[in-house]
Formats: structure tokens, sequence, C-alpha cells
């Protein structure tokens, strides 16, 4: 299948986006995780979207990818302002609604959507991610949880990071593997990693990555912005959250607790970790149709 790529100017920020699929077609918004480029949507995933008869927009967060690099320090962010920019592609591709599917990091902004302009969010997919972001920043700052709700990361998740902070990366070799075992980290569930699709996915990342260090911002926009776990009960959407049952990063209360505080939320537990794993895009293409189409059938 074709795509389309256009540029989008939000602010001071240019934006890379690709389309897939015909405008006239249902629009579809995914916003990936922090850290992680628009091409972190597998090509299928979007490809099958599209022949279901929706109109899918990816594209790459500020400080990733072909998007702008800020200078955070003379324009920090938050992730309200991130929500400006999904907001201005959406302008830009003339949908005055749509789908919106939000992945980890890309979830906590689809929040702020659906909450603050409920006509423009016709239906929402919330996955691998979370109403509540401080436990995960705490644990992997190394710093006291409080009196948080939702419990902080895995074990083995952050044994991961202590190992990866000290590891010296002497060759850009050395940082592919490095970056292949932290999403290995990610992985959950019975399914064997995907590694090819991960490393043919991080090597086009870094080849087409405008700064190496940029996507680290994004730690500093979630940092400096509210927890959603009162707002996220104002979202009335009707909203689909898809967890993996062994997330180590935002472990599946995360995802449980979403299900419960959005009204009339549904629940789809997979057999996964954190990460989208190629062998759950059928069900997931499923499930996000069925949820348009307000029953069980599939293109």
């Amino acid at each position: 299948m074709e795509s389309a790529v256009r540029f989008v100017d939000s602010g001071d920020v240019n934006l890379w986006t690709e389309a897939f699929g015909h405008r006239s077609d249902t629009p579809l918004l995914l916003i990936m995780g922090a850290m992680n480029q628009g091409i972190a949507w597998p090509r299928p995933f979007c490809e099958q979207l599209a022949a279901c008869g929706h109109f899918v927009i990816r594209y790459d967060h500020r400080d990733t990818g072909l998007s702008s690099v800020v200078d955070i320090s003379k324009h920090p962010y938050t992730l309200a302002e991130m929500a400006d920019d999904a907001w201005r592609i959406l302008d830009a591709y003339e949908a005055h609604d749509a789908i919106v599917v939000g992945m980890s990091m890309g979830g906590y902004i689809a929040q702020l959507l659906a909450a603050e302009r409920p006509g423009r969010v016709t239906r929402l997919v919330l996955l691998s991610t979370s109403a509540d972001h401080r436990p995960y920043m705490a644990a992997t700052a190394g710093c006291p949880l409080g009196d948080a709700l939702l419990p902080p990361p895995a074990p083995r998740y952050l044994s991961y990071l202590t190992h990866a902070a000290s590891q010296p990366v002497l060759t850009s070799a050395d940082e592919m593997e490095l970056r292949v075992e932290g999403w290995r980290a990610t992985h959950g569930g019975s399914l064997p990693f995907p590694q090819p699709e991960v490393r043919e996915m991080l090597e086009q990342s870094a080849a087409r990555a405008r700064d190496a260090l940029s996507p680290f911002h994004h730690a500093s926009a979630v940092a400096a912005s509210p927890d959603r776990i009162a707002l996220v009960r104002r979202i009335v959407a009707p909203t689909l959250v898809i967890h993996g049952e062994d997330d180590p990063c935002l472990p599946f209360e995360h995802g449980q607790f979403l299900a419960e505080a959005i009204p009339r939320a549904q629940l789809l537990a997979l057999d996964m970790g954190h990460m989208l794993h190629p062998a759950h895009i059928p069900a997931m293409v499923h499930a996000i149709v069925a949820l348009n189409q307000n029953d069980r059938t599939c293109c």
C-alpha cells in the first residue's frame, strides 16, 4: 500500500507525518510512546487499519526522527504542548474528528485530547499506557514512590536500566545492541521476542534521526506534567484499553485502572509485555475496527 509523507508546522516545530489510505475514510491518528519515532508503529498495522476503512496518520514527535529538534533549555515543553502538536496535525489534514490511538506516552497525550475536546475524538484506544506516570518516573529515577495508587515497573525492567547505565558505549554497534536489549527488556508474555522486526525498526530509526539525544527531552516533558487520574473520568468517547498481562514498564494494573475509571471502557488483555508484538496486530486491528463499528465484525 502506498503512503504519503508531509510536514506539518506546530508553532516553531516542524513535524514529519505519513498517511495511509483514502482521505475520504475515517481519520485515525496514531500517537507513539516516548523517545520513539512514528515508524515504530509497524507498517503492517497501519496498512491493515487503512484496508479496514481508515485514513491512518502516524508521525514523529518533536525531538524524534525527521521532526524538529527543540532547544529544551530555551523552550521547555510538557505533554500539553505535545497534545497541541497532535491537534495541529489533525487540523492540517482537515480531520475535524478522529479515532485516536495512543501507546505508552502517546496514550498520555491521547487522554488529554479526549478529555479536552470530546467532540473531536470519536473513539479512543489506549495501548500499554496509564493515567499516572509518576510511579514509573519515580522508580526509574530511584526516588521514593510515596502514596502511589498504581505499581512501579517490574524489577527485571529496573535491573535492565541499572545495567544499561553502567555500560560504556564505544561504537554505533554497541549502541544498537543496547537499544535492542532495551526493547527486549520491555517484552513480556509467552511469545518469543521479535528481534528481527525490532532491529530493523531501530536501524531505520537511527538512520533518519536528526539528533541522537533529543528524544530524552520527552522524559522532562512527562516529569513536568500532572497525572491524569481525575482527568480520565471526564472522557466520554467509546474507549478500548489494550494492555499486556506481562507489561514490565506499566504493569497490568495500570490498564485495569483506565478501564475502570473511563465510563463504559472496554479492556482487551493480551499475552504480551509493553511493546506492540507483531503477532497481536490482527487482534488489535479487529478490536479497533469493532470499536468503531460498535460490533464485533471486521472488514
